[in-house]
């Protein structure tokens, strides 16, 4: 459970962090070969619902397919956006994915 924390916290925390709204509309920058801009709206209910759902299977393909150990380089920045760190790291788990952050 304790990697699954961390897994999802570095994959909300690049999300969240890379995903810059202006005018024009969301553009996001790639990072660690992974589909930010499809986690962040596939798996936003699951960290950000109240109460959280069920990671879609969307959200779990992304997951399954998302570059983990990269990731978690970036995982402090979660707690700087706000984002709801323990139901963050949950959502790996929730999927199947050990977590390579620990």
């Amino acid at each position: 459970m304790a990697s699954s924390k961390s897994n999802i916290i570095a994959l909300w925390m690049v999300a969240m962090f890379l995903t810059m709204t202006t005018m024009e509309g969301i553009k996001v920058v790639a990072v660690c070969n992974t589909d930010m801009k499809g986690i962040n709206s596939q798996c936003y209910s699951a960290v950000f619902g109240n109460p959280p759902s069920q990671p879609s299977m969307q959200c779990c393909n992304l997951i399954q397919q998302a570059d983990l150990p990269c990731l978690c380089k970036y995982k402090y920045l979660l707690y700087t956006l706000g984002v709801d760190v323990k139901k963050a790291m949950e959502i790996p788990g929730k999927c199947g994915k050990q977590n390579p952050c620990y």
